[in-house]
């Protein structure tokens, strides 16, 4: 029977559309109903400019020591066809073929049992850890209290369509990348993927093998696995983890060996104007510390060690200096410090589809010492730190912040070694429920990048009316403006439609060098369709973009095609 829904599943990926992904949550779970009165009073906030979507998962009337006395699962199909606009042959057949998640699977990932004391955020926090899950598109759970004053718990999920033609391509900057073969990210419904696919682009050509498993044997713990066999080298990966996955998870732990060999690109307005060979050795272990949930704000304290060599050799096409062979070996000691503060939106960075927007902090820290007597190379300090914060400051306007700096400090030439600092600031104000203005500013400052290393601007990296990497330097600013329209409209029931109206301002230049011919700040326009996938590929985005620069030079075109497909609008 297996085998015979193998074979469909195969047949059935092939005819739904090879970028197909998440979809609208149409069938909406149905509280279980008493016969006793009860008050529920949960606030409407679905027609808000906020776009928050209402929390079921929060009892506002419960005895403290209410009791979770039981579980509904509700699984819905890839297609509801119950609507008239998805009960046609291929749909039903569809569902029908699709072999759906098993119910252990799902009950796995919650944070909480049958007799557990009920807990709104374990509720919460659950359905977040399920809408994650890259072989559902939505889940909702939905919490009411029964006549006993305890507490009777509804789980629907969604399942998509997971097992999918690798077949893309994309183009940006005047590059080419482009992948086929097949993955599947619910094997035989145990929500493990494994993926099968040759890539090509501009840099190389070779194939990728990857299997993840996020629950081995039912338990929390994570393995991945990856080979591929490239035209420039080989890469391997091997996982083991015991993550925190769930905010008050004590402890973390965990092993990573990875290794690859490869071609590196160095970019000059646009082109590759050198290349080299560079091998990665790296490995690293392990353990993490979570104190308890205090006040929304969870504090983890990690100490690993970590061994990383680069090695860098030359090849036909090498015409710039190369970088001197490294190699980190250090213990580390990092802290995270999270804040809990979740709400439910839509219509920010997907279409129509559940989003979990969190309002607190997320602060990380990292702090390592590699002493040239285990790493047989320079003294360096290892240092890393991001931060970022999303604040409404009205019911329209939503501000996100961001901050990154990470680098070495190297003791023996007493100066910073590929320091990076990036700062990002982004403005969304929601003019309606399907219509905002969003700016993002970006400013990045670098100092003694090694040779293998460019802080770049151009294509996907920035300013989308010029060529990948066009310009280049130790310092950028990019400003971005774009009008957004959220229409939701189905197309073909695969997907939710939207487009953009975008202008693009940026520069990336060296302070005290000569940076040729384009050493100004450069701006574009474009306008572009955005499709967000309703039945599989959970969270992605497919963006087809024109864009046309109006500053003008010989070598780039007056029109820049850009297809490619992001996790954002």
């Amino acid at each position: 029977m297996v085998n015979k829904k193998w074979i469909a599943h195969c047949c059935i990926s092939l005819a739904l559309v090879s970028f197909s992904a998440p979809k609208a949550f149409a069938q909406q779970p149905s509280n279980k109903t008493s016969s006793c009165p009860t008050v529920q009073s949960h606030s409407n906030k679905s027609n808000n400019l906020r776009r928050e979507v209402e929390d079921t998962t929060t009892l506002v009337n419960s005895r403290s020591d209410a009791q979770i006395a039981s579980i509904t699962l509700k699984q819905l199909n890839v297609f509801n066809t119950e609507l008239e606009e998805e009960n046609n042959a291929l749909f039903r057949f569809a569902n029908r073929a699709h072999i759906q998640t098993e119910p252990d699977v799902i009950s796995n990932i919650l944070l909480f049992k049958q007799g557990d004391n009920y807990n709104a955020r374990k509720l919460a926090e659950s359905e977040r850890l399920l809408r994650q899950q890259n072989y559902l598109y939505d889940a909702q759970i939905s919490a009411i209290e029964n006549c006993d004053g305890n507490v009777d718990v509804t789980v629907v999920t969604r399942d998509l369509w997971t097992l999918l033609p690798e077949i893309s391509f994309s183009r940006s900057g005047g590059e080419n990348k482009s992948s086929i073969g097949f993955r599947e990210s619910n094997l035989l419904g145990w929500g493990k993927r494994l993926s099968f696919s040759r890539t090509t682009d501009s840099d190389r050509n070779g194939y990728l093998f990857v299997y993840d498993d996020p629950n081995i044997l039912s338990s929390r713990y994570r393995g991945r696995l990856e080979y591929a066999d490239n035209s420039d080298g080989k890469r391997h990966l091997l996982e083991l983890t015991y993550p925190f996955y769930a905010i008050d998870t004590p402890y973390s732990y965990g092993i990573k060996s990875f290794s690859e060999q490869r071609e590196e690109a160095l970019y000059r307005r646009g082109d590759e104007y050198s290349e080299f060979d560079q091998t990665t050795n790296f490995f690293s272990a392990f353990l993490g510390h979570s104190k308890a949930l205090s006040d929304s704000w969870t504090q983890r304290l990690t100490l690993g060690y970590v061994n990383q060599e680069d090695s860098f050799a030359e090849i036909e096409t090498t015409f710039a200096p190369l970088a001197k062979d490294r190699q980190l070996s250090y213990p580390y000691v990092s802290g995270h410090w999270f804040e809990d503060s979740y709400i439910k939106v839509r219509n920010f960075d997907s279409i129509s589809r559940t989003e979990d927007l969190n309002l607190g902090w997320n602060i990380k820290a990292l702090l390592g010492y590699s002493d040239e007597s285990l790493s047989n190379d320079d003294s360096r300090a290892v240092y890393s730190l991001k931060a970022k914060k999303a604040h409404f400051t009205t019911d329209r306007t939503l501000w996100r912040f961001s901050a990154q700096v990470d680098g070495y400090w190297n003791k023996e030439q007493k100066q910073l070694e590929n320091f990076l600092a990036t700062s990002e600031v982004q403005y969304y104000l929601n003019t309606s429920e399907n219509q905002s203005w969003f700016v993002k500013a970006r400013a990045q400052y670098a100092k003694n990048l090694t040779a293998d290393k460019q802080l770049t601007l151009g294509g996907e990296t920035g300013l989308r009316g010029y060529p990948m990497d066009y310009q280049h330097g130790d310092r950028s600013f990019l400003v971005s403006l774009e009008k957004r329209y959220y229409w939701e409209y189905d197309l073909l029931q695969l997907f939710k439609v939207g487009a953009a109206g975008f202008v693009d301002v940026g520069r990336a230049w060296f302070n005290d060098e000569d940076n040729g011919e384009n050493d100004h700040v450069l701006k574009n326009v474009g306008v572009g369709l955005r499709l967000a996938p309703s039945r599989a590929n959970s969270g992605t985005m497919i963006h087809l973009d024109i864009a046309a620069p109006l500053d003008g030079y010989d070598d780039v075109d007056s029109v820049q095609w850009l297809v490619s497909v992001k996790n954002t609008f």
